[in-house]
């Protein structure tokens, strides 16, 4: 299920990561100017922050919410940029991009081999010859381990939210239950209930279906939790 009533919270929910980190990781490999398509992009924090840096950046996301608060967040930066309504893995039409970024474990809702495989070819499609393909999942370790019994509760005065983790039906795969409790502009509060699903896979797996969609694995790197992909096209 996509983000709902979630997108206009999610930006609270996620102070912790670390934008920062991933606009410099971008500049490693990709040179200013580049177009990039940065697909997942949510409420289009880091879209924005690789505009800023000098990217010509395209935002996507399966969230029309999502993609009405990353709207609403560049008018309010005065930044110009094009948000689209795509599946990750239908990206028919979209061409001539330098970079593809799926960031801040987009890439795990994909829960199926068919829905990789199939996002691999829509990504490699819309790539320039030798563009490159950035990508973070998280790791086996965190989907059986971290997440076990994993249960996390804020509270202020105008948003609660309860974060709870179960293991999935399908190997390495967890079901996420989020709780939110808003204070509307009458007082009461609403409560919304969301479940998001998400699988990974073993990092041997994803390297194989990389290269049989024609992707060449440059570096893998990342900690016990997550591991961050940087990848480039060799097929035509």
């Amino acid at each position: 299920m996509g983000y709902h009533g979630f997108a206009y919270y999610y930006d609270h929910m996620m102070t912790d990561v670390d934008y920062t980190w991933w606009v410099q990781h971008i500049e490693k490999h990709v040179e200013k100017g580049c177009h990039v398509l940065d697909v997942g992009c949510g409420t289009g924090t880091l879209s924005l922050a690789l505009t800023q840096v000098g990217y010509a950046v395209t935002g996507v996301d399966l969230s029309e919410d999502m993609l009405v608060v990353a709207s609403e967040k560049a008018r309010e930066q005065h930044i110009t940029m094009t948000f689209l309504h795509r599946d990750m893995r239908e990206l028919e039409g979209l061409k001539g991009y330098d970079c593809v970024l799926i960031a801040v474990d987009a890439f795990n809702y994909l829960e199926t081999e068919a829905d990789v495989k199939q996002t691999l070819a829509s990504v490699h499609s819309t790539l320039t010859n030798e563009g490159f393909f950035i990508f973070d999942v998280h790791t086996p370790y965190k989907m059986t381990e971290t997440f076990k019994d994993y249960l996390y509760v804020e509270n202020d005065d105008d948003l609660t939210y309860i974060w709870q983790v179960e293991a999935g039906c399908d190997p390495l795969s967890v079901v996420h239950e989020l709780t939110l409790f808003a204070k509307q502009t009458d007082g009461c509060y609403r409560r919304t209930v969301e479940y998001h699903a998400q699988r990974t896979f073993e990092r041997s797996q994803y390297e194989a279906w990389l290269t049989e969609a024609g992707f060449a694995v440059l570096t893998v790197e990342g900690d016990q939790d997550r591991q961050l992909f940087v990848t480039r096209k060799v097929g035509s």
